[in-house]
C-alpha cells in the first residue's frame, strides 16, 4: 500500500478546515472537492490508521458511496452475507448468515457490505486523491480563535515539530471522540460509561481457521468471543467480552488473545500467529450538548460516541458529513447563515436514536448471553433500523409539506433519448438538487437551476432530460400518480413535493434553501 509520507502545511488560507481524516472527514473532504470549494484536510497522525475500529457499510452509507462515485470499488473489496458459525468449545453447532443479511430492492439496491475501516479510508483518499486533494499528515491543531469571519487555528506539524498558522472561514472537527477541536470550541459531552461494559479487540493473523465465515462461541461464563475475517486483508478482528469483575482488566497482548482463545473455544490446529493492532475497549454512550459553535462544527466521533453494536458509528459519522458538505458549500456562495443551523436540527436527533438504540441492543446481547450460551445472543444485532434507510428529517426547517424530509428512494428506467437502462440514482449522483417531474408534463432545465428529469410511463416519450418508468417502479417508489414535481436535495432527501402546476413555488423553494 503505498501511502503519502508525511507532510507540512502549505496553504496559509482556506475556506474550510477539516480536523480529523478518518471516514467522517475524508467523506466531507471528497464532498467539498467536487463542489470546488477549498478545503485543509489536516490528520495529527503521521501515518494512516490500520486499526479496524468498524467493519459494517451499511445500506444508505453505501448509497453515500455511490453518489461519490466508489461504491463500485467497496463492493469489489468487501463481502456481503458473511454466515456465522457457532460453536460449543471445538464443535460446531450452526452456521448460517445471521449479520448485516444482504437484502437488495429495487428502491434500495445496496446491501450491508462488510469491509474494514482502514480500506474504506484508503478507498477515500484514493478518491480524494483524483479529485485533486490530499491529507496533511502529522499535523495538529493546538489552538482555535474565531471571530464573526472566521477561524484561525494554529497547527504544529511533525516531525518537525514546526508550527503554522491557517485561517478558514469554517473548521470542522472530525477528530474522534478525544476531539482536541471540542474542547478548544468548549463543546461539553453528556452521557455515560458502561463501567461493566469492557473488551479486548484486535486485529490477528490466525492459520486453521476458514476465511468464509465468522466463528463465535458465546457461554454464560465467559461471554463472547468472535473472530471475523476482514475482507481486503490477511487478518481477523478479534473481539472478546470481559467477564463483569471489580478489578481492572489484564491489558491486551498476543499472549492474552492466545489464552483467551485456548480457554475459550480450544480448537485443534488453530494459531493465533501475531497482532497488528490491539485495545482494551471500554462501551461510553456520550453526545455533544451542541455540534456548533459560532464557525466550529463538530461531527463523527468528536460529537457522538456509542456502542458498536448493530455497527452505526462510522455510519452515522459518514452521513453527518455527507448533510454537511452540501450546506457549507451553500453557505460559501452566499446561502442564508440559517441554512447551516439545520445541521445540528437534524443530524443531532439521529444521533441521540442511534445512543439508545445501540445501548439497547448492547443489552439485550448480554442477557442472552447471562441467560443462553446459544446462537440466539446475536439475534436482532442488525436489522431494518440499522440499515440507515429510515432517517428522515420530517421535522426540519428544510422540509416542506407531505412526504418531504425523507430518503428518496431509486428505480430502474430507462433513458428516454438512448433506450438505455439507467436508474434514478444515476440521475442523482453528483452535487446537485434534482428536480424529478412525474407526469405528462416536460419542464424544461432552467440555468442555475435543479438538474430536472422528467419520469414517465409513456413508452414513446423521448429526449435527453426524460427516463421510462416503464414497469411503474419509480411511480411505485415515489407513492405518486404522476402530474406531481419532487425536489431532492443534494443529498438524497426529498425537500418537497407539489402539483406539477407549482413549478414557481417548487423553485424558489430550492433557491432559498441553498441551492
Amino acid at each position: 500500500m503505498n501511502e503519502p509520507a508525511p507532510s507540512t502545511v502549505n496553504v496559509a488560507t482556506t475556506d474550510v478546515l477539516i480536523i480529523g481524516a478518518g471516514p467522517t472527514g475524508l467523506t466531507l473532504a471528497c464532498d467539498l472537492a467536487r463542489r470546488g470549494v477549498s478545503f485543509l484536510l489536516l490528520e495529527r497522525s503521521t501515518t494512516p490508521s490500520t486499526a479496524s475500529r468498524a467493519k459494517t457499510i451499511q445500506p444508505r452509507t453505501m448509497e453515500v458511496a455511490d453518489n461519490l462515485g466508489v461504491a463500485g470499488r467497496v463492493l469489489t473489496e468487501g463481502r456481503v452475507n458473511v454466515p456465522t458459525r457457532h460453536y460449543d468449545r471445538a464443535r460446531v453447532v450452526s452456521e448460517a448468515v445471521e449479520l448485516a443479511a444482504g437484502v437488495r430492492t429495487t428502491d434500495a439496491p445496496y446491501p450491508p457490505v462488510w469491509l474494514s475501516q482502514p480500506r474504506f479510508e484508503q478507498i477515500l483518499r484514493d478518491h480524494l486523491t483524483e479529485l485533486g486533494g490530499t491529507v496533511h499528515w502529522g499535523s495538529e491543531v493546538t489552538d482555535l480563535q474565531q471571530d464573526g469571519d472566521g477561524v484561525t487555528a494554529t497547527v504544529t506539524t511533525r516531525p518537525d515539530a514546526g508550527s503554522r498558522t491557517v485561517h478558514a472561514r469554517y473548521a470542522v472537527g472530525v477528530d474522534g471522540g478525544r476531539s482536541t477541536v471540542r474542547a478548544l470550541a468548549g463543546i461539553e459531552l453528556h452521557g455515560t460509561s458502561l463501567t461493566d461494559q469492557r473488551w479486548h479487540l484486535g486485529d490477528v493473523r490466525v492459520t486453521g481457521l476458514s476465511r468464509h465465515c465468522q466463528h463465535l462461541w458465546t457461554s454464560k461464563e465467559d461471554g463472547l468471543l468472535s473472530l471475523f475475517p476482514l475482507p481486503g486483508t490477511d487478518l481477523w478482528q478479534f473481539q472478546a467480552s470481559i467477564p463483569a469483575d471489580p478489578a481492572e482488566p489484564e491489558e491486551p497482548s498476543l499472549e492474552l488473545f492466545r489464552r483467551i482463545f485456548a480457554e475459550r473455544a480450544g480448537v485443534p490446529g488453530v494459531v493465533i500467529q501475531d497482532v497488528a493492532w490491539l485495545s482494551l475497549y471500554r462501551i461510553n454512550v456520550l453526545l455533544a450538548d451542541h455540534y456548533r459553535s459560532g464557525r466550529i462544527l463538530l461531527a463523527g466521533d468528536a460529537a457522538h460516541i456509542h456502542s458498536p453494536v448493530g455497527g452505526q458509528g462510522m455510519n452515522t459519522g459518514i452521513q453527518d458529513a455527507y448533510n454537511l458538505g452540501w450546506k457549507l458549500a451553500a453557505l460559501l456562495d452566499g446561502a442564508d447563515p440559517a441554512l447551516l443551523d439545520t445541521y445540528e436540527h437534524e443530524r443531532r436527533p439521529v444521533a441521540r436514536s442511534v445512543l439508545d438504540d445501540s445501548t439497547t441492543r448492547l443489552g439485550k446481547v448480554m442477557r442472552a448471553l447471562g441467560e443462553s450460551a446459544g446462537p440466539s445472543a446475536q439475534q436482532g444485532l442488525t436489522d431494518d433500523r440499522t440499515t440507515g434507510l429510515g432517517v428522515a428529517y420530517t421535522d426540519s426547517p428544510l422540509t416542506h409539506g407531505p412526504g418531504a424530509g425523507v430518503r428518496a428512494p431509486d428505480a430502474p428506467c430507462r433513458n428516454a433519448g438512448t433506450g438505455r437502462p439507467t436508474r434514478l440514482f444515476d440521475l442523482l449522483r453528483g452535487p446537485h438538487w434534482t428536480l424529478l417531474s412525474f407526469g405528462s408534463t416536460a419542464v424544461q432545465q432552467i440555468p442555475d437551476g435543479p438538474r430536472t428529469i422528467r419520469v414517465t410511463t409513456d413508452l414513446t416519450a423521448t429526449g435527453a432530460d426524460a427516463v421510462i418508468d416503464a414497469d411503474g417502479l419509480a411511480h411505485h417508489a415515489y407513492g405518486t400518480a404522476g402530474d406531481e414535481l419532487v425536489l431532492i436535495r443534494p443529498d438524497g432527501y426529498i425537500a418537497t413535493r407539489r402539483p406539477a402546476s407549482d413549478l414557481a413555488a417548487v423553485l424558489a423553494l430550492a433557491a432559498a434553501n441553498g441551492m
